[in-house]
């Protein structure tokens, strides 16, 4: 007997020998913090206080900028400093909303 037929022979035999087992419901735990998910929060924590503090730098930053260029007569930092204050709103708002969005889009997911 060659070695393909018996490999089929020996599948075939196993396979009508199989039994099939009953459906059983797959178990769906709850969600649970892994290990180290404080350290992790803190970790975020901190980044999140660092970019709140970026963002106020960035706007009182662009406020000197922009009252530096204007009493010296310098177009270009008075521009420059323009350009941060708006940023720094715009980044404000991303900031405030970011947390509500992320939820959202856990949420939907889930």
């Amino acid at each position: 007997m060659s070695v393909p037929h018996l490999l089929t022979d020996t599948l075939l035999t196993q396979l009508s020998q199989a039994t099939v087992l009953p459906a059983q419901d797959i178990p769906n735990p709850g969600p649970q913090a892994p290990p180290g998910a404080g350290a992790i929060e803190n970790v975020v924590s901190y980044v999140r206080w660092i970019a709140g503090i970026c963002i106020l730098g960035l706007f009182f930053g662009g406020i000197v900028a922009a009252t530096a260029g204007r009493l010296w007569d310098h177009h270009g930092s008075g521009r420059l400093g323009a350009r941060m204050i708006v940023g720094s709103l715009a980044l404000a708002v991303l900031f405030g909303l970011g947390y509500t969005l992320v939820s959202q889009f856990a949420a939907s997911a889930a």
